[in-house]
């Protein structure tokens, strides 16, 4: 596998450098061959229209091309094309090949006849008046290539080709040394994975850089964080259920082996206190099936509207007995304008009641218990206020943890079995909204939540828990 990346990387490389560069060169090939045509077409009419007007001068002088026979045989030496002429009927006066044949240099001729460049003829014209017609062809070539142009043409296209083989040799070093950059790293991850897999949540994940391989392996070291304390949470968690129920376990264990061995009497006093027992381990069954039905697994979640003003007097009401029974005061004020959420409605209703409960264990006789509604731009909410024992601040992060205790011997001694909290903050997530928490020592305790505001038009709205 490791290989495999590596070899795919690179030849993805060298098969976008070499795709590149042959269609660069081709492209450029086409343009340069174009253009350089242009070139040596332009040059040799350049040339044709120097001869051209040699000839006029000529034929202007001596008026009869029988008189200036040996300076054409002349020219066309000197110029190394053969110049054939034409008088007005059309006849052949004049051909500077064979003149050129003869001699030292016949040879040399002769074998430039064999390579001949494309015949140009053009009209002579003097004062106006046509007086021939002459055919130019330049000797020694391929069409309009010169043994000159196919040298500078084959130089260009073999540095052309060296440019491309360089590039190639480059692009698969550096193909190689990306692909093992992005493997060794790719490895590093896969090995860091692979611990996670095993459970082993410490697995140092980062990576050098700033790409995407350096971002996933910060996402997953922020993952093994997570499960790590995910793990740390599960035995607490595992723990403190073992402690709860441990507790009562003994207390009725004791009792019991008391009865048997006759050194308590089984009288309604001992009974009671046996009774009680079994109801906080009632009490501690009851809340962790509340729990575990207000975990966000999939769930259906029935959001409606609901206008917390109307919703939160009825409750007050409701609670307001209990309240008095321990002479604290609770007190909710109408808000002047309706403040309507997006929530389900027995979610909700528990939310309240476990807040009104902590609110009641927490606040001291002859305190004061608030419920406050608010909105603000899209969301809206309520607030639970009390003036009661409050908390320390190191205590505010964790009060949401399943048995968190801020203090173990007033929690217990009131009853609660310390996952209250854990429901809350999960019902209200669940209806995607959030619960936050302001407390001081002696001063009291504030529980804000806080819910998606809407109108009382919305129709009843179904989602995910969690989703």
């Amino acid at each position: 596998m490791k290989g495999s990346i590596a070899q795919k990387i690179t030849l993805t490389i060298v098969a976008v450098a070499v795709g590149g560069i042959v269609l660069a060169g081709l492209m450029a090939n086409v343009a340069w061959e174009w253009n350089f045509r242009r070139y040596l077409s332009s040059v040799e009419v350049e040339q044709n229209q120097k001869i051209l007007e040699a000839l006029v001068e000529l034929y202007s002088e001596e008026d009869a091309w029988s008189d200036v026979r040996h300076q054409v045989m002349q020219m066309g030496m000197t110029s190394g094309t053969q110049i054939r002429l034409y008088d007005q009927g059309g006849v052949l006066v004049i051909d500077s090949l064979p003149r050129m044949m003869m001699g030292r240099h016949g040879r040399r001729w002769q074998l430039a006849q064999e390579q001949r460049g494309l015949v140009q003829t053009y009209a002579l014209e003097v004062a106006d008046k046509k007086v021939g017609t002459v055919e130019i062809t330049r000797l020694g070539q391929w069409g309009l290539w010169s043994p000159e142009a196919l040298v500078f043409r084959r130089g260009v296209l073999l540095t052309a080709a060296g440019t491309g083989l360089v590039t190639v040799v480059v692009a698969i070093f550096a193909g190689s040394a990306l692909a093992r950059r992005m493997t060794v790293r790719l490895e590093r991850l896969t090995r860091a994975a692979e611990k996670l897999g095993q459970g082993e949540v410490h697995a140092d994940m980062a990576v050098e850089g700033d790409d995407e391989l350096a971002l996933l392996g910060l996402t997953m070291d922020r993952l093994a964080g997570r499960l790590s304390e995910q793990d740390r949470l599960r035995k607490k968690l595992t723990s403190d259920i073992s402690h709860e129920l441990r507790t009562p376990l003994a207390t009725i264990q004791s009792y019991l082996e008391a009865f048997r061995d006759g050194v308590l009497p089984m009288d309604g006093r001992n009974l009671a206190a046996v009774l009680e027992e079994s109801d906080r381990l009632a009490r501690l069954v009851d809340d962790l099936q509340e729990l575990s039905g207000a975990e966000p697994t999939g769930k259906r979640v029935e959001l409606q509207a609901i206008e917390l003003n109307g919703f939160l007097t009825r409750e007050a009401a409701l609670a307001r007995p209990l309240f008095a029974q321990k002479g604290i005061e609770l007190a909710f004020a109408l808000g002047e304008v309706p403040v309507v959420v997006a929530a389900d409605e027995a979610m909700l209703l528990k939310v309240l009641r476990n807040l009104l409960s902590n609110a009641h264990k927490y606040t001291a006789e002859g305190g004061k218990v608030e419920l406050l509604t608010f909105a603000t731009g899209e969301e809206a909410g309520f607030l639970v206020r009390d003036n009661g024992l409050g908390m320390e601040a190191e205590h505010l992060p964790h009060i949401f943890e399943r048995f968190y205790r801020a203090d173990q011997s007033r929690t217990r001694g009131t009853g609660g079995s310390g996952i209250g909290l854990a429901i809350v903050q999960e019902l209200v997530l669940s209806m995607g909204g959030r619960v936050e928490v302001e407390s001081e020592p002696g001063r009291g305790s504030l529980f804000r939540i806080t819910l998606e505001a809407t109108t009382m038009k919305l129709r009843s709205a179904v989602r995910a828990a969690g989703g």
